[in-house]
């Protein structure tokens, strides 16, 4: 019996465990109280001036089903779903490599299939809190005024949840049959990536698509409007669930927990030998390479050898790969909407092509500066021999150096398409691109170099080991470069109070910096 008077192995047992981990993962880490606070504090404050007035202005009106929004309630359940399978897949994906309990608990008596059925259950809980915590501002007060049916939110989510955990959970061991496990972390996080943008790429379709979407998207709309999402449809269902009509919601929850328990059951005997299969991945005699060992690399100096070193380890990093194509995804619409753009502004030059050209160069500045954060941030911080380099008779700025240059040699290959079609199309836009891409880049790069907190490089992949003030300062000199490049490109004298105060901060930043640097 444990403390908390639950049989020792069973599946609450193992449920209460879980919990209690992912807790101390939480307030254990340098700063997790901090960020429990400020979690909290912003719940209140989107209670009070956010959830409560909106709640005030609906507590007397009536809601009743219609198909508009039936299809909308139904529209936002699937891009939760899209969300959460994104972060189950690539979290199951993780679980087999990441977790040194797998064999202590394969070994126990406890059976296979309860250990998946727990650690399935651990993983649909983190993105199900993440999702609540954003309905609770709005659902908490419109219950406590008097509508108490939009609690049934908070089980449709879980419901949601547990239907993404079980798909994530029979992708990844689907890979695990497919590609080995070598290569089936890499796989799940890159089509992680890809599910997580599913919706996006679906509606940015009108940018790129030979027609604008007109007949995919007029197919969409004349389904949503054959009476498929009546209230009296089979399809009306989920909606009227999270509405908190009775028997929807019994049907629906139901559903999903018989689902999710049948998902596991089928693949606890699987998942021993996926888990065993995973935990032995590297670890046999280490490989030797048929190529001839040479010195000629080293042979460049110090700068160049770094930097390829660095260069390898991103490329092999699937976390990094992931989060690189999701922005990716992400830069390919924005790429065939400026080329668009471009093209009626050459054709019929105006005042609102011209800005919304420049607003895509100040878009695309933006997101040079978080890819460059993303890579940035494990590039420089982490380190698996900062003795070595530490002892070693070269300069630490140097090293340093050769980590920035590498984080900013992905970005520019990355964002080639997109600046390439603006300097070809609009020359003075896309100069002004260029150069608003490559000062976001280098600050976000400057700024992981100035709140460097060194670690050692397996402690970067379920987490961002940077601080929040880090994170915050990426964010605001990406917007302020942004909006710069923007207005440099519409010739605006204006473009100079954005780059003033950009750089000022960027002074305030390094003036404040108190680096924890190890080598």
């Amino acid at each position: 019996m444990s403390v908390f008077l639950l049989p020792s192995g069973s599946t609450p047992w193992l449920l209460c465990h879980e919990l209690k981990l992912n807790i101390r993962a939480i307030t254990g880490r340098k700063g997790g109280l901090r960020s429990v606070a400020l979690v909290a504090a912003l719940l209140v404050a989107g209670t009070v001036f956010g959830g409560l007035p909106v709640a005030m202005a609906l507590r007397h009106i009536p809601v009743r089903p219609n198909a508009a929004l039936i299809v909308g309630l139904d529209g936002g359940l699937a891009v939760l779903f899209t969300l959460i399978l994104s972060q189950t897949l690539a979290a199951a994906a993780m679980a087999f490599f990441e977790r040194g309990d797998l064999d202590l608990l394969l070994s126990s008596p406890v059976p296979p299939g309860r250990v998946l059925t727990v650690r399935a259950a651990s993983i649909a809980a983190t993105p199900y809190l993440f999702f609540a915590l954003f309905l609770t501002p709005v659902v908490a007060p419109l219950a406590v005024l008097g509508q108490p049916r939009w609690l049934a939110g908070y089980l449709v989510l879980a419901a949601v949840a547990l239907l993404a955990a079980a798909a994530g959970l029979s992708l990844a061991m689907g890979l695990f049959k497919l590609v080995g496990p070598r290569t089936t972390r890499t796989v799940g996080q890159l089509l992680a990536a890809v599910i997580g943008a599913a919706f996006f790429l679906i509606s940015q379709g009108r940018n790129f698509l030979p027609d604008g979407g007109r007949g995919a998207f007029g197919g969409i709309i004349r389904w949503t409007q054959s009476g498929a999402f009546d209230p009296g449809g089979l399809l009306s269902w989920p909606a009227r669930a999270a509405m908190g009509e009775p028997l929807p919601l019994i049907v629906f929850v139901g559903a999903a927990v018989l689902i999710f328990s049948g998902v596991a059951a089928n693949l606890g005997r699987r998942f021993a030998a996926d888990a065993s299969a995973a935990s032995g991945v590297g670890s046999g005699p280490a490989r030797t390479s048929r190529r001839p060992v040479t010195l000629q690399g080293f042979g460049d100096g110090v700068f160049l050898t770094m930097m390829r070193k660095e260069l390898r380890l991103l490329a092999r990093d699937p976390t990094l790969l992931s989060q690189v194509l999701l922005r990716t995804l992400y830069v390919l619409p924005m790429t065939f909407l400026l080329v668009r753009k471009a093209h009626h502004g050459l054709a019929a030059p105006g005042l609102t092509s011209a800005f919304g050209l420049a607003a895509g160069a100040g878009a695309v500045s933006f997101m040079a500066g978080q890819v460059a954060g993303s890579l940035a941030w494990i590039t420089i911080s982490a380190e698996d021999a900062p003795e070595l380099l530490a002892c070693a008779p070269v300069d630490g700025g140097l090293v340093r150096r050769a980590k920035l240059v590498a984080t900013m040699i992905p970005v520019a290959i990355l964002l080639s398409l997109p600046l390439g079609a603006l300097l070809w199309l609009t020359p003075w836009i896309g100069v002004c691109a260029i150069f608003g891409a490559g000062a976001s880049a280098a600050a976000s790069g400057l700024v992981n170099l100035w709140f460097e907190k060194p670690a050692p490089r397996k402690s970067f992949r379920n987490r961002r080991g940077g601080s929040m003030l880090g994170a915050l300062a990426e964010l605001a000199l990406g917007l302020g470069w942004g909006v710069t490049t923007a207005a440099a490109g519409l010739l605006s004298p204006w473009a100079l109070l954005p780059a003033a105060l950009t750089f000022l901060a960027m002074g305030l930043l390094r003036a404040f910096a108190r680096p924890d640097r190890a080598y």
